[in-house]
């Protein structure tokens, strides 16, 4: 049998739960812990792997890192399966009204009117 090095990774945080990242732990505490382990790994992984490995010196030529962006692609890009589904469809219009002092010299420069 073969004995490999573990790595041992807690953390502990309290924010106040009506802040954003107490709003951000409830929704993950929902979760059983296993679910939640996936889930804040899954998150961890998009955004830092390959940081990580390049921390590490793994990457030796760009297709090193090519071939792991593939695999992150294939894990977390669009149309990628997982046991829960996390997506949100929002449509959000934005109007924006200003009034203030017309700055025009002249209404005929007025290119708008």
């Amino acid at each position: 049998m073969n004995d490999t090095e573990s790595v041992d990774f807690f953390f502990r945080y309290r924010p106040a739960a009506d802040s954003p990242d107490g709003v951000l732990l409830s929704y993950l505490l929902s979760y059983n812990p296993t679910q939640r382990k996936q889930m804040i790994l899954k998150a961890l992984r998009a955004f830092y792997l390959v940081a990580a490995y390049g921390q590490k010196g793994q990457f030796q030529q760009f297709s090193d890192v090519q071939k792991l962006v593939a695999l992150l692609e294939q894990i977390y890009g669009q149309g990628a399966d997982g046991p829960i589904d996390h997506s949100l469809s929002l449509n959000i219009d934005i109007g924006v009204t200003y009034s203030g002092l017309n700055t025009f010299a002249d209404e005929s420069e007025d290119e708008w009117g």
